[in-house]
């Protein structure tokens, strides 16, 4: 039987006994999951580590949990930051669901000329990849980071220097397909434009800078659509 998952965001020790006071994972072991003492169940700090651990106690206000087994658990093996337009809201959310599963590290929501969703529930965000990093497997939770203006991001990717920026767009001359490659696993980091796609100015910004801009092909794909192609295209 699999073992439910479950992202603390304080450090879980090395060994023995420790508290857990977090009045969301209280509710769901209490009143949801109904579990007992003597239940297994398994944590994870977001530092790549999962712990086994069983339920010694658990009350209303807090849980002690004995840690039985700790051990280095799933994480993406290359540092991918998602630069995404921000879109209508449940498209969004579904791009934070699925970029998690993919294994991104960080989500930048992105403004644009043609953007028209404006601001980030970003308690609703955490929640959303820390779930899905929850559920997918993996022991590492990506960063929701504050919204960027493409003008201050195509300026200066404004990157560690050992990161590269990719934007996709119908428009560029070299094919995603053939310019990323297999096993790669440098850093680097994807722009997603909104559904009206950049405009002239800012592909002129983009040339400008020597940035890389690949098609996916003919077909316009939606902007969902297209941050989930990308993902799978350098993650999987």
């Amino acid at each position: 039987m699999r073992l439910h998952r479950f992202f603390t965001e304080e450090k879980i020790p090395t060994s023995g006994e420790f508290s857990v006071t977090n009045e969301t994972l209280l509710n769901q072991w209490r009143n949801v999951l109904r579990m007992e003492v003597g239940k297994s169940l398994i944590l994870f700090d977001g530092t790549g580590d999962e712990v086994l651990c069983e339920v010694v106690s658990l009350t209303k206000k807090s849980a002690t949990l004995k840690i039985q087994e700790r051990e280095q658990g799933v994480a993406p093996t290359r540092k991918v930051t998602l630069y995404m337009t921000l879109i209508k809201k449940d498209n969004f959310e579904m791009i934070l669901e699925k970029a998690t599963e993919l294994g991104v590290s960080r989500i930048v929501p992105i403004e644009t000329s043609r953007t028209e969703k404006k601001g980030v529930n970003y308690e609703r965000a955490r929640k959303i990849v820390r779930e899905a990093s929850e559920q997918s497997g993996r022991a590492t939770v990506p960063t929701v980071c504050e919204i960027v203006h493409i003008s201050d991001l195509s300026g200066r990717p404004g990157l560690p220097e050992s990161e590269g920026l990719v934007v996709f767009d119908p428009r560029g001359e070299k094919s995603a397909r053939a310019f990323f490659t297999a096993g790669d696993t440098t850093p680097v980091a994807l722009l997603i434009g909104p559904e009206g796609g950049f405009t002239d100015e800012e592909m002129a910004r983009f040339y400008s800078r020597n940035v890389h801009v690949v098609s996916m092909g003919t077909q316009i794909l939606r902007a969902e659509t297209a941050a989930v192609v990308a993902l799978a295209m350098v993650l999987v």
